[in-house]
């Protein structure tokens, strides 16, 4: 998986990418912002690569946010990934 950025200039950058979240984040971006943001490949016409043109400001890089929790949100957590899991278990028929 991989996606790649090409500045034109100061102002436009060209995405080509494999990855899923990422054609999907383009697609919908290019339906609310048709006038910035302009698909030039599809994936179906490019073996599953999408290109893109949309602004340079647009890029923002940042880390995940920080998450600490007490001793019982973790537990409580843990119970429902038990009960996920088992509800899963229990739909596959083992």
């Amino acid at each position: 998986m991989e996606t790649a950025l090409n500045y034109l200039d100061d102002k436009v950058m060209f995405v080509s990418t494999d990855e899923q979240k990422m054609k999907t984040r383009l697609s919908k971006l290019a339906s609310q912002y048709p006038q910035e943001c302009v698909i030039t490949v599809r994936p179906e016409d490019n073996d599953g690569c999408m290109n893109a043109k949309l602004p340079a400001g647009w890029l923002k890089i940042y880390p995940p946010p920080k998450r600490e929790y007490t001793e019982e949100q973790k537990e409580a957590l843990r119970k429902r990934t038990q009960k996920m899991l088992a509800v899963r278990k229990q739909k596959e028929g083992r």
